[in-house]
């Protein structure tokens, strides 16, 4: 199949990092693989380029733009797609239109959370005005199903639910050791420093978390606009020896491998990759349960608690903190994310369905 992945662009996300994931592993499976930008590319375009996968930005100006559809349009005809497989709703009316010009058969969309991508209400009129043009729907969890396919009004026979997926063998071959350090342990968390993730709850929590246990650190990577606001917190709460904002990190699965207890306090998720990665790498975790968190992490590996409260997200960790077998915990989730959460079950999951939908 000749299959064109289509996003906003190439910048450090899950959303991107998903799609640049399954394109690898489509290529690996033998397909045509081009990776399309609606406007620029990004730092995640090199990782295509080296494995011989085209990136091809659009660098589509604001507002609604026909020279694009057209220009889209014309490259799915010289690239004779198959599948054109977008992600969230900014990019899918430009993917629609074109692939009904240029004649591809198939078109999709993945929706990632039940928000737009960037919170703009006319992406969602432009993704149901598109629905004559579209193949097929996918969620990446119940949840975002759930809260959005009475919403956009598509018939269920053009929706499905694929989980997303990860490469396991990053996190598999490095796995964490959680409570090794006894009577120290250490919680950790990757996310982007924006108000989705909820830093300042967990900061707030894990002052709490102090109080009751001085053997206790709090590792937080990750960057974004929150980021002198969060240290500033962390100095008015005088935890600058308990906490540190270690910044980016390129290498997630060396980074899990340093913490004891995963811990995740978003507000707003769809299927979040870091929570499968945490499981992979063998880690407990303590986590709110938004989106579609509660369908894959077992119970018996975790402790989820209500987003927004700091006192209930403080609570969790301390069931963590006094928890007698941590490890055992951390291998329950390591179990479910080998047997269910990897990259090439759901890299197959989506080449069903794209069969299913050529004529």
């Amino acid at each position: 199949m000749r299959i064109v992945q289509l996003v906003e662009d190439l910048e450090l996300g899950g959303l991107e990092r998903l799609a640049v994931d399954l394109a690898l592993a489509q290529k690996q499976a033998g397909h045509q693989l081009l990776v399309y930008c609606l406007f620029h590319a990004g730092p995640l375009a090199a990782c295509l380029e080296a494995a011989g996968i085209p990136v091809v930005p659009f660098q589509k100006a604001p507002g609604f733009s026909l020279s694009t559809v057209l220009a889209m349009a014309k490259r799915l005809r010289e690239d004779h797609a198959d599948v054109v497989h977008g992600h969230n709703p900014g990019v899918h009316h430009y993917a629609a239109l074109a692939a009904r010009l240029a004649g591809a058969p198939v078109c999709i969309n993945t929706r990632h959370s039940v928000t737009t991508s960037k919170g703009l209400p006319y992406q969602e009129r432009y993704f149901r005005w598109v629905k004559p043009l579209t193949s097929h729907v996918v969620f990446v969890c119940g949840f975002v199903r759930r809260g959005l396919e009475a919403k956009l009004g598509y018939p269920p026979e053009k929706c499905s639910v694929i989980l997303n997926g990860i490469p396991l063998t990053p996190f598999l071959a490095h796995p964490a050791s959680p409570a090794r350090r006894r009577p120290l342990i250490r919680f950790g968390t990757i996310g982007r420093l924006v108000p989705a993730k909820g830093h300042a709850i967990l900061i707030d929590a894990f002052a709490r978390v102090c109080q009751a246990t001085p053997d206790a650190e709090l590792s937080i990577y990750g960057y974004g606009a929150l980021q002198d606001e969060l240290r500033a917190q962390i100095a008015r709460l005088g935890l600058e020896d308990r906490v540190r904002l270690e910044g980016r990190t390129e290498d997630s699965a060396a980074t899990l491998q340093d913490f004891d207890v995963f811990v995740f306090s978003s507000v707003n998720e769809g299927l979040p990759l870091v929570i499968l990665e945490a499981m992979a790498a063998g880690l407990p975790i303590v986590t709110t349960g938004v989106g579609g968190i509660p369908e894959v992490v077992p119970k018996e590996s975790a402790w989820l608690c209500p987003p927004g409260n700091a006192e209930a997200l403080a609570g969790a960790m301390l069931q963590a903190v006094t928890c007698a077998d941590l490890p055992e915990r951390g291998e329950i989730a390591r179990r479910l994310a080998a047997s269910s959460h990897g990259l090439e079950h759901m890299a197959g999951r989506y080449q069903e369905l794209y069969r299913r939908l050529l004529p």
